[in-house]
């Protein structure tokens, strides 16, 4: 076989092998995982997988060999969600146009977002590859999410909490926006700076050592810290500090947050305050005084010091209260407290314990007695400057007790109780004044609260029994009216008279039994005396509280018997300054059915020429003080002739009490008084001896 013979049968074999290119690149492209698309360079399809068909859910005459690149847009564009597939038509194919690379991403209306990516060659067609980035859009969404919800929650975080990260040293390395605000601090003044910086000052160092120990350890602190802010304004936070550990398992860095709770402190100081404070002089009240008396006594026992404690009570308040109003008593209050704290040393405790009482606490700074003598004496004299309302002065005083520990006591309990032992002395001995506790002051006071005792219980066993001394016809000396003066039989003092015993009942409250009791037995007791004789009966102050005494006054004068037109009351100044309109209607109601009233003790009380004019009294009583020095004082015969004008020009009746000698007698006889009483005439005596004694009195002093 010849050579060329060979060649061709070789030629022949490998030509029946040569590779069948159109099938293998057929084959490579419906293999892809991609999408693919092969166009010419007239922009018409040569070839397009099945799996750009799936991606698109194109139809197989969508995707025909031959087709233009914008009828395959077209198709395309009509599963695509988003608004933009004209503006991407319109790049993509400007982009074929300069044969440059193209990208875009378009989200399916099936919820999947297919990337395309073209890419020219170099005879003037392109590739396209579309490649299904559902998961990877899907977990970019995702991310973009979660960054703006962190975003979001790192914003509330700043308007809401105050972040701020220190190295171990304390210097800031971190602040956020709530950080800066809230310190007044930009964050290039922080960043860098130890947090010192922002130290108050109000925090003890021990509560800083056990911050930076716990956390030392790993642990967490939290409490509640009061920061200072670049203008020097305090402001509270919580604050939790959470430490960052290295590897080796310690503190690198520490973050803190913290929440601004300055509102709620103060609020809770407001609180606080109106807690422990008066509401109206901005002092002390008596629970706080007494907390703080108690701290000042552990630490003067501490320190062995005295410590001195004043109790005030003001001298004729309720007469500012009771004739200018409360609004006056409450200004002159105001007034006091000033001038209470213009004088008191720095430290001192001054309170109001409520009402018109007061009270100083102060540690002695040498001489207890002579310092607090010092202070009674300049609190005297600040008081008796008056006190001005409205344009007018308003003059009151006060009686101050004092009390020492530990010489007087060590609780604060019992060094008010001896000041105030101290404060009743200087009342009963006149008021204005001052007085140091003394222990005869404890045995006086233990012997009263005896007394009470014994009082509340003869009360409810009736150890009372009413004397009468007569009141005469000034012109006939003639009984006119019998006085009923009540006196304890004690079980082991004998007889008490009224100034041992009815103060006291006034100030426990047993006056209204025990008024009741005289009013009935003195009604039983006149109802058997001869017609013409009247029956008075002094009725207290605390009578008139509440509108019980018109009830019990006509129960009383229905059980026994007894004409109103027989029954008199006698009531005292102070009466009138007390509930004037409800004590005036009850004047009215007893004069409306009969019962005649007289004013007592008329001339020695506060009352007003107003006042009395305004009450309908049918008797006005010249005061034994007047009566006493009548024949001999010029200023007596002054006061008893104004009395005689006003009472006439009332057209009521005078009587003239405490007459003890016929000059007496006379004198007031010739000024015109109505009726008389006192010791020359008739001495009280009980109801069976009454009459008859003073009959025989009368006949033997004349």
């Amino acid at each position: 076989m010849s050579k060329a013979t060979n060649d061709f049968e070789i030629a022949g074999r490998v030509s029946k092998r040569e590779v069948n290119w159109e099938q293998l690149l057929h084959t490579a492209i419906e293999s892809s995982s991609h999408g693919l698309c092969v166009f010419d360079g007239r922009s018409r399809l040569v070839i397009g997988n099945e799996q750009h068909r799936c991606l698109y859910s194109l139809t197989s005459s969508e995707v025909s060999p031959g087709r233009s690149v914008e009828d395959l847009l077209k198709g395309r564009h009509a599963r695509v969600v988003a608004a933009m597939e004209n503006v991407q038509s319109a790049g993509y194919l400007a982009a074929i146009q300069r044969g440059e690379e193209f990208q875009t991403t378009y989200e399916l209306q099936n919820g999947s977002f297919i990337e395309l990516d073209m890419h020219p060659m170099s005879d003037g067609g392109f590739v396209e590859r579309h490649r299904d980035v559902t998961e990877l859009r899907l977990a970019e969404l995702r991310a973009e999410a979660a960054r703006q919800e962190l975003i979001e929650k790192q914003y509330a975080i700043d308007q809401a909490v105050i972040v701020a990260i220190t190295d171990v040293r304390g210097t800031i390395t971190y602040a956020n926006d709530r950080f800066c605000e809230i310190s007044g601090y930009n964050r290039e003044e922080l960043v860098g700076n130890n947090h010192r910086l922002l130290k108050s000052g109000l925090h003890a160092p021990e509560i800083f050592r056990q911050m930076y120990r716990r956390l030392a350890k790993g642990g967490v602190w939290r409490g509640e810290l009061c920061n200072r802010a670049k203008s020097g304004e305090l402001y509270w936070v919580d604050t939790v500090i959470t430490p960052q550990l290295g590897s080796n398992g310690k503190p690198v860095a520490y973050m803190a947050i913290r929440v601004d709770i300055t509102a709620r402190k103060k609020a809770e100081a407001q609180v606080y305050y109106a807690a422990r404070h008066d509401a109206l002089t901005g002092l002390l009240n008596r629970a706080a005084l007494l907390e703080d008396l108690l701290n000042r006594l552990a630490h003067a026992k501490a320190s062995e010091q005295e410590l001195i404690v004043y109790l005030l009570d003001l001298d004729g308040f309720k007469w500012v209260n009771d004739t200018l109003g409360h609004a006056a008593g409450d200004a002159l209050l105001k007034q006091l407290s000033r001038r209470l704290k213009s004088v008191a040393s720095d430290g001192d405790l001054i309170a109001r314990l409520g009402g018109d009482e007061f009270a100083i606490v102060q540690f002695s700074s040498g001489e207890a007695r002579e310092q607090a003598k010092r202070l009674a004496i300049t609190l005297l004299e600040i008081v008796a400057i008056p006190f001005s309302f409205e344009a007018q002065d308003v003059s009151v005083g006060v009686s101050i007790g004092l009390a020492f520990a530990p010489l007087h006591g060590s609780t604060a309990s019992e060094l008010l109780y001896k000041a105030d032992l101290a404060l009743y002395r200087v009342k009963a001995e006149g008021r204005n004044g001052y007085r140091f506790f003394e222990e005869e002051m404890h045995r006086n006071a233990q012997s009263r609260n005896r007394l009470v005792n014994e009082l509340r219980e003869s009360v409810a066993r009736g150890d009372f029994e009413l004397h009468y001394q007569p009141i005469f016809d000034a012109k006939t000396l003639q009984p006119s009216v019998m006085e009923a003066l009540v006196r304890w039989r004690h079980p082991s003092q004998g007889l008490l008279y009224p100034d041992r015993f009815i103060g006291i009942a006034e100030e426990t409250g047993l006056i209204e039994p025990l008024g009741r009791w005289i009013l009935r037995q003195a009604c039983a007791d006149a109802a058997s005396w001869r017609k013409g004789v009247k029956v008075a009966v002094n009725l207290s102050p605390e009578q008139f509280r509440g509108p019980a005494l018109f009830d019990v006054v006509l129960r009383t004068l229905l059980e026994t018997g007894m004409s109103p037109d027989r029954l008199e009351f006698e009531v005292t100044e102070s009466m009138l300054l007390q509930e004037k309109e409800e004590n005036l209607l009850l004047f009215r109601q007893l004069k409306n059915i009969g019962i005649s009233i007289a004013l007592d003790d008329f001339g020695v009380g506060y009352a007003s020429i107003g006042s009395v004019v305004s009450f309908p009294f049918d008797k006005v009583k010249i005061d034994r003080s007047f009566t006493r020095d009548v024949v001999n004082k010029p200023a007596s015969r002054t006061v008893v002739a104004s009395i005689m004008t006003l009472a006439r020009g009332l057209g009521v009746q005078v009587t003239a009490e405490g007459i003890e000698t016929r000059d007496q007698l006379e004198y007031l006889r010739s000024q015109g008084v109505d009726l008389v009483q006192g010791y020359l005439l008739g001495r009280p005596a009980p109801a069976a001896l009454s009459e008859c004694i003073s009959v025989s009195l009368v006949e033997r002093a004349l």
